[in-house]
């Protein structure tokens, strides 16, 4: 029921700090059998590391740039079957676009607006997940926001990791901490938020978040989610399965998907 509308909205590229060219992207989402993809590279002049520099992060002028390259492949390709689409992932802050105009915007807590200490190797810290659980509210219920990023995976614990871990033994720190922490009462809000205001919450393939029986609360709640691979890795693109499967399974109809195109 939901494969024509299969999209992934949240690649990568070398603009940023992915490892296929935007030209490359295209074809690998057709291979890969999408409907369309979503290039979302990192902009944000408000992270602490920010240096807009290709590997890095996006700057306005490149922004730009890769607005034009979309309208060029738009018309090049022209019922050739995929469906590009250009936008930005920034992190708990508005960014400024001066006029640029994404097609959407990924909004993805990425670090904390205003974070107590940490330490290296305290990664249960509840005052910390609760500031983090705050951000995340905050966004969703905010401006420059059409789709909650990764809410329950790629959590902000980079300062209190201890060096040398596995991407497998960071995910399982995540699922533990939201196990913890990540109280139905707060997925409640944060639908009702993004809902609220018509934006959606991804389903984060890397991750497989959040769990079934949130997206299941979401979808009872009303909001939309969108599917993402979040793909550094040129592989990664378009690989979606686990969260269209998850919608099939719980009964979702194409009006539960969220992509730019349905609003746009």
């Amino acid at each position: 029921m939901l494969e024509g509308a299969r999209a992934d909205c949240h690649v990568h590229s070398t603009w940023s700090d992915g490892e296929a060219n935007p030209e490359e992207i295209p074809e690998l989402a057709r291979r890969s059998g999408l409907a369309a993809v979503a290039i979302t590279d990192h902009y944000d002049p408000h992270a602490p590391d920010y240096r807009p520099v290709p590997g890095r992060f996006l700057d306005l002028p490149r922004l730009a740039a890769m607005i034009e390259w979309r309208d060029r492949v738009r018309t090049s390709q022209a019922g050739q079957g995929v469906r590009v689409w250009v936008g930005i992932e920034r992190g708990p802050l508005p960014v400024p676009l001066e006029g640029a105009t994404p097609d959407l915007v990924i909004a993805s807590v990425h670090y904390l607006t205003e974070p107590p200490p940490t330490v290296r190797g305290r990664l249960f810290d509840e005052a910390y997940w609760r500031a983090y659980m705050q951000d995340v509210l905050r966004v969703a219920s905010g401006p420059q926001v059409d789709v909650v990023g990764h809410m329950a995976g790629y959590l902000p614990m980079r300062s209190m990791l201890l060096p040398g871990s596995t991407f497998e033994e960071r995910r399982e720190i995540e699922r533990e901490i939201a196990r913890r922490f990540f109280i139905r009462d707060w997925y409640e809000q944060v639908f009702r938020a993004a809902a609220a205001r018509g934006a959606a919450c991804e389903l984060h393939c890397p991750t497989k978040s959040p769990s079934p029986d949130m997206v299941r609360l979401g979808l009872d709640t009303g909001v939309r989610f969108s599917a993402g691979s979040d793909a550094h890795i040129a592989s990664w693109i378009g690989d979606v399965g686990w969260a269209y499967d998850l919608l099939e399974s719980l009964g979702a109809r194409p009006a539960d998907l969220w992509a730019p195109d349905f609003d746009r």
